[in-house]
């Protein structure tokens, strides 16, 4: 209380003797005072901030200006209204440019990566798929503006997965290209694998099995290796899916296997529920017998009195 107290006090005299630099300061602790975790307030601290930015309009002081946008933006971000944290970091964008202040822009770009793609999370979330395209791409143009790689390639990556859920699936095979090429760069084992899994559900969305069953193959080959059951489990499932649609059931029951012996061992391990173990054991028994059907049909075809046979005696088909 006596800082808060103190500050109050320093702000008002300050004003009266029209020293605008040290009511700018005294709001501005009084904002990170209300911030702080002892305190917990954020809410209040961007009256403060506001304050700060009421001030440094009335002097011209652009520099005030640009610290107290960027902080509105970071406080506004901190309690969950990413809109008006878009808004905040915007204009500390536009006044870093107008003045030519790098650092600044960096500054910005780097609030503003973080702050769109909250805000095309949220967007997506709702179901509201052309804003979260909208907010993606340009969180990837503030990751390129800030060279921060990393964050471009996960802005590459969720407009990729955002373009395959809207049905734009070739507009998303050159974002999650990007996003591969990225990851190999940072040596991003993990990311490789999120990246070939994207590729691989974009390219069968415009019906390229091929190129959709090697990077499954990719995906499953970089899962193993980083020893990721769940993604292992992923990987199998979706190429049984794939070859038991092309009537290739002997590789849809090996991949499905392994899925099913993936799903008990993430159950026993209690990474998750029964639920999934009964999943696999639908598509395991699915391709089973589907391969039976191929075989029964097969003996038909080729060999009508062994199905005579079979009919009479129950033999097992060979």
């Amino acid at each position: 209380m006596t800082f808060l107290r103190d500050n109050l006090t320093k702000a008002e005299e300050a004003r009266r003797k029209g020293d605008t630099p040290n009511v700018y300061n005294s709001y501005s602790n009084l904002a990170l005072y209300f911030q702080s975790p002892e305190v917990s307030d954020p809410k209040t601290g961007v009256y403060f901030y506001e304050k700060c930015l009421e001030i440094s309009k009335l002097t011209g002081d652009t520099s005030g200006e640009m610290a107290a946008n960027h902080n509105l933006g970071t406080v506004h971000q901190q309690i969950g209204d990413s809109y008006n944290s878009i808004q905040f970091h915007e204009r500390h964008m536009e006044l870093a440019r107008q003045t030519k202040v790098y650092a600044e822009q960096e500054t910005a770009s780097k609030e503003l990566v973080k702050v769109y793609r909250e805000y095309a999370e949220e967007q997506e979330g709702k179901g509201e798929y052309n804003e979260a395209v909208e907010f993606y791409s340009k969180a990837l143009e503030a990751a390129r503006a800030s060279r921060d790689r990393k964050q471009e390639g996960i802005a590459c990556y969720r407009l990729g997965k955002t373009y395959v859920e809207v049905e734009k699936a070739a507009k998303a095979v050159s974002f999650l290209h990007e996003y591969e090429r990225i990851c190999k760069d940072l040596g991003d084992l993990q990311g490789s694998g999120s990246a070939f899994s994207a590729l691989a559900s974009a390219y069968l969305s415009i019906e390229d099995t091929e190129k959709a069953l090697s990077y499954l193959e990719q995906f499953l080959e970089i899962a193993t290796k980083t020893e990721n059951l769940t993604a292992q489990g992923e990987a199998c499932c979706a190429l049984g899916v794939i070859y038991n649609k092309r009537g290739d059931y002997k590789k849809a029951v090996e991949h499905f296997e392994k899925n099913f012996e993936i799903a008990r061992s993430v159950v026993s391990s209690g990474a998750g529920d029964s639920s999934l173990v009964d999943a696999s054991r639908v598509y395991l028994g699915m391709a089973r017998g589907n391969a039976l059907v191929g075989k029964y049909f097969m003996k038909i075809d080729l060999d009508i009195k062994g199905l005579l046979n079979w009919k009479i005696k129950r033999e097992p088909l060979v």
